[in-house]
């Protein structure tokens, strides 16, 4: 990897300020520091890799009683809850499957309008070089790619915070280390953030991987001197240029969205403990063997008058236990003994399966979307249509930000990018009612979208199908196959599983119209 010369480092002042205390001291040393980092010769792929993954994993681990505590106060642990997101993502498979099903719910179909532009405007050239260049943007960013990643770190973590990136021919969000970020300000674009500069004074950190004006803010930083300017370090950022997705904008306290189930998460890795020790438990046998006591000539016992030598009861003993296999122990006693069965029920062996379904049912989704659970249709599309409500308002925000950012790069006309609530699962329903409603005169752009077809794209295509003749020359129109004789699938043609009753979800599974 090619770094940058020293010409391209910050300009910093290089006459040292004078040294008033022990925190300016330090001061100086981290900058001198990091100055030497920033002039490329100690750079480490190490460091890099090691900064990349601390954006978004957290090494850190944590016990019930632990969670319990953070979770009495989130306003006090905002980053341990992060980190503690972070790490059941990493460990409970469940809570894994819920993020990545909430964040590929929406499609990120969306199409472009003009907000001032009349009939007229949309004929000039002028018009038409504005509309392009907004879909050269929208395309750059690439939404149908980068903002289901984004969706997730949301769903993770509440916020996260990203800064819009500029390379020419791509626009990219490069995301902030969440930990170095704070935010300040509620504004029509959204929170607006401050950036940390002490980040830059991490051993590895090259400011030349930001955004060339974060030098200029770490001049200004480096040149402050004096210890006196308490918050100098904040750099507010520009809520446009450096946008902050937040899953639950009421309030800028920093809350996971699946607070809730942290405890529940939790408790699927405690009850496989459980099941593998009672498992574990079930495999294991004691022999317990009783020395005999001897008698007086009346019948009646005499205290610790054993009738077997001790020495020979340990080695019987000892010989009984070598000729056992594993998992079966030998024991000696002069007690009567009473089983205690703690496998009162078989029900038990299932401990993991509840601790799921009270996972889900705490999530508030189906299990039967993730493999487990008794079907039913009606209230499985119930279940569907609550879990799109959940996070199908985070589509306004990347309206947001995208046209507030178009608002500087088309000139005179504005465009605005609007995402229809399309998901994968409605997609076929949208798909019907955008195609009736065109029928009548409405837009047709909304019948491609539901297709999963960009609207540029739908009209490219068009456009080359009519300059070869594709349907004049090539196609021919496919007879309807229901109402053909002899053909296996002739009759009414089948209804969508969106409209099955229950009983007829149960028909269509077990094929019994077929037999």
């Amino acid at each position: 990897m090619t770094r940058k010369n020293n010409k391209d480092t910050p300009n910093v002042n290089t006459t040292p300020p004078k040294i008033e205390n022990s925190e300016d001291y330090a001061l100086q040393f981290a900058k001198a520091l990091s100055s030497s980092y920033q002039s490329g010769s100690l750079f480490s792929p190490l460091w890099q890799n090691e900064l990349l993954k601390s954006l978004n994993m957290s090494p850190t681990t944590f016990d019930r009683k632990k969670i319990e505590e953070m979770i009495k106060n989130p306003k006090a642990n905002e980053d341990a809850l992060k980190d503690l997101s972070q790490y059941l993502f990493n460990v409970v498979m469940q809570f894994n499957r819920l993020v990545n099903y909430y964040s590929t719910i929406p499609t990120f179909d969306s199409f472009i309008v003009a907000t001032n532009a009349d009939e007229e405007d949309m004929k000039s050239t002028a018009f038409k070089k504005s509309r392009r260049k907004a879909v050269d943007i929208v395309e750059k960013l690439s939404p149908k790619s980068t903002f289901p990643n984004i969706l997730k770190g949301v769903i993770l973590e509440d916020a996260k915070f990203y800064y819009v990136r500029e390379f020419g021919d791509s626009v990219a969000l490069q995301e902030m280390p969440s930990k170095y970020c704070k935010i300040i300000n509620k504004t029509e674009y959204g929170y607006q953030y401050a950036f940390n500069m002490y980040y830059f004074l991490q051993s590895g950190v090259n400011i030349n991987d930001f955004a060339p004006e974060f030098s200029e803010y770490y001049s200004d930083f480096a040149n402050a001197g004096s210890s006196k300017d308490r918050y100098v370090y904040w750099q507010p950022l520009d809520p446009i240029k450096a946008p902050v997705f937040k899953f639950d904008e009421t309030r800028a306290g920093l809350t996971p969205p699946l607070m809730g189930l942290f405890l529940d998460s939790a408790e699927i890795e405690h009850y496989k403990g459980l099941l593998k020790t009672k498992t574990e438990l079930e495999t294991w046998k004691i022999i317990v063997g009783q020395i005999p006591m001897k008698s007086d000539t009346k019948g009646a016992s005499v205290a610790n008058n054993f009738a077997i030598d001790p020495n020979v009861a340990g080695q019987y003993t000892a010989i009984l236990q070598a000729g056992v296999p594993n998992g079966v122990k030998v024991a000696t006693t002069p007690f009567e003994l009473k089983t205690v069965d703690f496998n009162q029920s078989q029900t038990q062996n299932n401990i993991v399966g509840f601790s799921q379904d009270n996972f889900y049912q705490a999530a508030g989704s189906t299990p039967i979307l993730f493999g487990s659970g008794t079907v039913n249709a009606s209230g499985l599309q119930a279940s569907i249509k609550v879990d799109e409500g959940y996070v199908i308002h985070m589509y306004r925000q990347f309206e947001r930000f995208i046209n507030s950012y178009l608002k500087s790069k088309t000139g005179k006309y504005r465009h605005k990018v609007v995402f229809p609530d399309i998901t994968v699962f409605n997609r076929d329903e949208k798909f019907e009612k955008y195609l009736k409603a065109g029928q009548f005169g409405f837009s047709k752009t909304l019948v491609s979208l539901a297709m999963g077809i960009n609207p540029e794209d739908m009209q490219s295509l068009l456009a080359y199908e009519n300059s070869i003749s594709l349907v004049e020359k090539y196609l021919v129109p496919l007879s309807s196959s229901h109402v053909q004789n002899g053909n296996k699938d002739s009759g009414r043609p089948k209804v969508s599983d969106n409209d099955l009753s229950d009983d007829g979800a149960k028909t269509r599974d077990l094929d019994l119209n077929n037999r």
